[in-house]
């Protein structure tokens, strides 16, 4: 039975625990998960070190270390995750939001549409950053995945912004009826054989659905780029994150489908993360 310590030294004890494990943050997570248990923030961890952790919660809090040696990542046993400077919560259905797709959050904003179709919304951290940051832009995020539309919707009601955002259920266009300023995603990028070789991390704990680009990861964007004509207004363009070395491959799928000024932008840590293509 764990027993009533300090805090300092419960943090001290996991993160030892998750380096010898191989985590690649190991500090960090034994804090956001000490945090969690106390519902404290970061400042207030750091006030509060010597407090002694009752009996409950430290029992709580070793789950939780428990579930994070065994790869679980730690923003799925909080159940959020900050994106854009808001809090999302997450669910199975849906993947963590990373921080290299605030490089397509803000090409898109930099274009300022009026209208946009988000495909693939997952979390929906996308479009309602997009409806939280520009003024009366309207958009429409779809998603295959009932329950990943569900998390959706409660981000954007959560978030102040559901009167912006229609939610829809769809197969890429396949109930899309209008026409849209830009089109963005972050779709599948993964080649399928690759995905067994993919941290535990992602390829257990993320769906599936969200990963698998196909035989070799453009599926999605061959049917996004070959149809999006029929969804965009007159010199509309796409917006979409890409995976690493796809820029070219990805290009060359844009300009077959008449698109042309193919800009590719690189993200915080100098790869090519965005490709902007204007029809």
């Amino acid at each position: 039975m764990p027993k009533a310590e300090m805090l300092s030294k419960l943090m001290a004890k996991a993160a030892f625990q998750f380096s010898k494990a191989g985590l690649e943050t190991p500090e960090l997570d034994a804090k956001l998960l000490l945090q969690y248990v106390n519902g404290y923030s970061s400042p207030e961890l750091i006030s509060k070190s010597s407090d002694i952790l009752d009996v409950d919660k430290t029992v709580e809090f070793w789950k939780y270390v428990e579930r994070r040696l065994n790869h679980e990542p730690v923003h799925r046993i909080l159940g959020c995750r900050e994106f854009y400077g808001r809090e999302f919560c997450l669910s199975d259905d849906t993947l963590i939001p990373r921080p290299d797709t605030e490089t397509l959050v803000e090409a898109v904003i930099d274009l300022k549409p009026s209208s946009v179709l988000e495909i693939g919304t997952g979390s929906g951290a996308i479009a309602v950053s997009l409806a939280a940051e520009l003024v009366d832009v309207a958009v429409t995020a779809t998603d295959i995945s009932p329950g990943a539309l569900e998390t959706a919707k409660k981000n954007a009601n959560a978030l102040g912004v559901k009167e912006h955002i229609h939610f829809l259920k769809s197969d890429i266009y396949e109930d899309v009826k209008d026409k849209f300023d830009l089109i963005v995603s972050n779709p599948p990028y993964i080649p399928a054989a690759d995905i067994l070789t993919l941290q535990k991390e992602v390829r257990v704990f993320d769906p599936m659905l969200a990963l698998d680009g196909g035989e070799d990861g453009l599926d999605f964007y061959r049917r996004i780029l070959g149809e999006g004509h029929n969804y965009l207004k007159p010199k509309g363009k796409v917006c979409l994150e890409i995976g690493i070395d796809q820029e070219k491959d990805i290009s060359a799928l844009a300009v077959a489908a008449g698109f042309s000024d193919i800009i590719v932008i690189k993200d915080l840590n100098q790869i090519n993360r965005v490709i902007i293509a204007t029809l």
